[in-house]
């Protein structure tokens, strides 16, 4: 009967130990709002965070983060109160070409990290622009992504998402 029990509470953590993996920094999918705010320094609760196409929601930010020299914002992404994206947003609006530039270096910056990308496109339909450069390693995808947003700005975001295939 024991042995019973212990074999039902192992295949009720598997799901959690499944999604446990790093992320980004200190972080691992599945840690909780209160986990992350501990863990990552100057990260404070949002209130009125954003929400992804996945239904996560953004509970936790951290301001004023450097990447290949540029200044970031920090998002964290929640779903059933577990952590599940960390998102960094280019905080300077610029042109697409100037921010492609910007692509490039994180590439490379993280090609140095994760090896060669697993996806890497860009594409052109009219004045809309979009490139995008992706890794996945273990439970992880990591994606740089850019999107002109009109003729004078962009989008740009760098992605570390919990992966399990497609």
């Amino acid at each position: 009967m024991r042995t019973l029990i212990t074999g039902i509470m192992l295949l009720l953590l598997l799901p959690n130990l499944a999604f446990a993996g790093q992320l980004w920094g200190p972080t691992n999918a599945g840690m909780t709002v209160k986990e992350v705010l501990h863990a990552v320094d100057g990260a404070y609760r949002v209130e009125d965070g954003g929400r992804l196409a996945t239904t996560a929601i953004e509970e936790v930010r951290k301001d004023d983060v450097a990447l290949a020299g540029e200044i970031f914002t920090q998002q964290f992404y929640f779903m059933n109160g577990q952590l599940t994206q960390v998102t960094f947003k280019l905080d300077d609006a610029r042109d697409f070409e100037t921010n492609l530039g910007l692509v490039e270096a994180l590439t490379n910056d993280l090609r140095e990290q994760y090896g060669e990308e697993a996806d890497a496109e860009t594409t052109h339909a009219g004045i809309m622009r979009k490139a995008s450069v992706t890794w996945v390693e273990g439970n992880r995808k990591v994606r740089i992504f850019l999107m002109s947003m009109g003729q004078d700005s962009s989008l740009l975001k760098v992605n570390y998402q919990a992966y399990f295939g497609d």
